[in-house]
């Protein structure tokens, strides 16, 4: 599974409430340096409210901005 097929499979969560477990399940058998520990966290930063990634040095970082209501309205790799 490539970084895109996570992105695909991320996408498919827009318009529904934020889950973490959702987010973790759409990473499937996804791994980076031989690592598939996903970490969903919380983000205080401006322009997206969520990021999840293996947790690993250096690792893809996929952002998820969700509206006033919890609803992902957008998912993209930073």
């Amino acid at each position: 599974m490539t970084k895109q097929d996570v992105l695909k499979n991320l996408k498919k969560l827009i318009g529904f409430e934020f889950n973490a477990n959702d987010v973790i399940c759409a990473f499937e058998d996804f791994e980076e340096n031989g690592k598939n520990e996903v970490i969903v966290s919380e983000s205080s930063n401006t322009g997206y409210d969520f990021t999840a990634y293996i947790n690993d040095y250096d690792s893809t970082q996929f952002l998820i901005k969700t509206d006033e209501n919890g609803i992902i309205t957008d998912v993209w790799i930073a």
